[in-house]
């Protein structure tokens, strides 16, 4: 149960980046000025993909505090949240096309590494 807790936390949390990214390129840049703050938050807030992004956050938060509620070492499951740069990476290739270079495909691969060390600990 503690596993699925953290798997859910970590791929929520994915989800919820993605989702985010998704919401936001519908609605645009971050405003310049402060006059276009309030239209701006109106719009990310009135947006599917933003409202889903919140959703899946606090799904997360959920999940990760029944996940250290369950654990007896946070030492241990902590570092599973690392994956999420794993899949947002990944998805953010996919989905949108990002230039995700070589140098960052060694880094997330090092943080799997990492991960699975802390696992077998």
């Amino acid at each position: 149960m503690l596993y699925l807790l953290v798997f859910v936390s970590v791929t929520a949390m994915s989800g919820a980046q993605l989702l985010l990214k998704k919401g936001l390129n519908v609605i645009g840049q971050f405003p310049e000025s402060g006059r276009e703050l309030l239209p701006f938050f109106a719009k990310a807030f009135s947006n599917v993909y933003v409202i889903s992004a919140l959703v899946l956050t606090a799904i997360t938060a959920l999940a990760w505090i029944m996940a250290v509620a369950k654990s007896t070492e946070i030492s241990q499951i902590f570092p599973f949240m690392a994956l999420s740069y794993v899949l947002v990476a990944l998805f953010s290739w996919f989905l949108f096309k990002e230039d995700v270079t070589m140098l960052r495909w060694v880094g997330i691969a090092l943080i799997c590494f990492g991960v699975f060390f802390v696992a077998r600990s």
